[in-house]
């Protein structure tokens, strides 16, 4: 008698969704050829559509060389192959004889000329198939794409939903998760919190459960590909191809650049040991290398332990240039720090006087940032019709296809930038409810750091303005413009304010007129210079 093999695949491709399972393709074979004599069954979980890729068939093919088998039993010819390489193998044994017999549960094969062409007829046909209905799949996800939705699976914080009016999958929020990675990314954006702390927090504290993950849990790895998806952008990628999703973006493309430059994307950042309070915000003033901090013990004979100090240095990342800049004990940085938020604490009753006047003054002069919306708008026009000008060359061949390709993803770039920027400013306060709470943050700031923790300390330190360098020992930072006129402005007004003495005396007229006159000089000031 003849020996068989039982050949059964399923890939977990698209176009094998619908073919029977491994289980049942067993089944239907030792249901209508259990009489015959089975050698064994063997199973294979891979695409026939490539050749050579398929490791059991390629055994099967040399045991039946060797003679342990004589004849294939498969639910169907496409189960042997989809490509013709694989087809010609079959095809060839058959006809020389080396495979003697092929036994099909949905179709009939006869060893003769003529079963051997219809053979490869169906072989053929199931290669068609395949080859088709991969092209009409690209073509699909492609117009999927142009529709403004991802093709593929969306990532955490997002699902993918069939829209019953189109039929197609569209991606909306994911009510669970979306809350939580959008505080993942703003830890992120304020720099002082590096990848490990915040998938602590997201694991621990948040208790967040990633959608795609088979053990649960959220990975190192997987929250730093999260922070460097464009997705989360608003920004779609197919094909090499970019342009603005229908989906709702969790931050805008300026904060997405600015955590691409935290991350540096050269690395993965790296956990340490200590953490320290102003690292990665100060740079050396003499040879422009970044500020990094050292933990020191020593032996105290009179406390009969170890006291620990921390030192910051340059870190001497340029080996041509030798830098002279000496270090610098956190102590000493912090009251210089202090003395720097001294500029800008007021007391309590001309304090209360500052927050009810500009309270006033935005109730009296709202600004709605007009100027700026229109500008704004006027260029997504103009950008629109640039890269309308860009598809124009396109079909007149005077562009090619890659130029084409990295102008438009270009335009779609900037056209979602200027968007962002619109729509920030249409649901944000005004300018003037900004600068109202950003006052309030500065006049309490120094009684904030020195009971804050490390982190709450390089934020305040970051309020203070930008280029904070060390030099010979002494902190340099560019304030911000409105917090020079606090200091050069306002801190005199104050010292004229108390010379009023309204708390020892009750408030005359001559008094309340001069208060009045008062208040109109510091309201000048801030129209000149807000």
């Amino acid at each position: 008698m003849t020996k068989y093999f039982i050949y059964v695949r399923k890939s977990t491709e698209g176009e094998e969704r619908q073919a029977l399972s491994i289980s049942s393709q067993i089944d239907k074979a030792k249901e209508i050829f259990g009489n015959l004599n089975i050698v064994e069954v063997l199973e294979e979980k891979h695409s026939a559509f490539t050749p050579s890729s398929r490791p059991v068939f390629a055994e099967m093919i040399k045991r039946i060389r060797k003679g342990e088998a004589g004849g294939i039993i498969a639910w169907h010819p496409d189960r042997l192959s989809r490509n013709e390489i694989d087809a010609s193998i079959i095809t060839y044994l058959v006809r020389t004889n080396v495979i003697k017999d092929l036994k099909f549960g949905s179709y009939n094969f006869d060893n003769s000329p003529e079963g051997i062409m219809m053979l490869q007829l169906s072989l053929s046909q199931s290669q068609y198939f395949s080859s088709k209905l991969g092209k009409d799949v690209k073509r699909g996800l492609e117009q999927k794409f142009n529709m403004g939705w991802q093709p593929n699976m969306c990532p955490n914080g997002y699902l993918n939903v069939r829209d019953n009016k189109t039929g197609i999958s569209i991606i909306e929020i994911d009510p669970e998760r979306y809350k939580l990675i959008k505080k993942a990314f703003k830890l992120m954006i304020t720099g002082n919190y590096s990848i490990p702390e915040i998938l602590d927090k997201l694991t621990n504290e948040w208790n967040f459960k990633p959608i795609h993950s088979k053990t649960g849990k959220l990975s190192r790895s997987s929250l730093y590909r999260i922070f460097i998806n464009i997705f989360y952008a608003g920004i779609i990628r197919y094909n090499g191809k970019e342009k603005q999703g229908k989906h709702k973006p969790l931050i805008t493309l300026e904060e997405y650049d600015k955590i691409q430059l935290l991350l540096g994307r050269k690395g993965k950042p790296r956990y340490r040991k200590y953490e320290f309070a102003y690292t990665g915000m100060i740079k050396c003033a003499e040879c422009g290398c970044s500020i990094s901090a050292d933990l020191k013990r020593k032996y105290i004979k009179s406390k009969k332990g170890y006291s620990e100090y921390i030192y910051y240095r340059c870190t001497h990342k340029k080996p041509s240039y030798k830098c002279l800049q000496p270090a610098l004990e956190v102590k000493t940085l912090e009251t210089q720090i202090d003395n720097i938020l001294r500029k800008y604490e007021f007391k309590p009753k001309f304090k209360q006087l500052l927050v009810e006047m500009i309270e006033r003054d935005i109730k009296e002069n709202p600004n709605e940032n007009i100027e700026i919306i229109k500008n704004l708008e006027n260029n997504v026009k103009q950008l629109k019709i640039e890269k309308s000008n860009l598809t124009k060359l396109f079909c007149k061949n005077l562009i090619s296809d890659n130029e084409f390709t990295i102008q438009k993803n270009d335009y779609e770039k900037e056209i979602l930038n200027f968007k962002q920027k619109l729509e920030k400013i249409k649901q944000s306060d005004s300018k003037d409810k900004k600068f109202l709470k950003d006052f309030k943050d500065i006049i309490k700031a120094r009684s904030n750091f020195n009971k804050a923790d490390k982190k709450t300390k390089k934020i305040i330190l970051s309020k203070l303005g930008s280029n904070h360098e060390l030099k010979d020992k002494i902190l340099l930072i560019k304030p911000k413009k409105w917090l020079v006129g606090v200091e050069k402005e306002i801190k005199p007004i104050e010292a004229q304010f108390f010379t009023l003495e309204l708390d020892k005396k009750r408030l005359s007229k001559a008094k309340n007129e001069q208060l009045s006159s008062l208040c109109c000089e510091w309201r000048r000031g801030r129209d000149s210079n807000p």
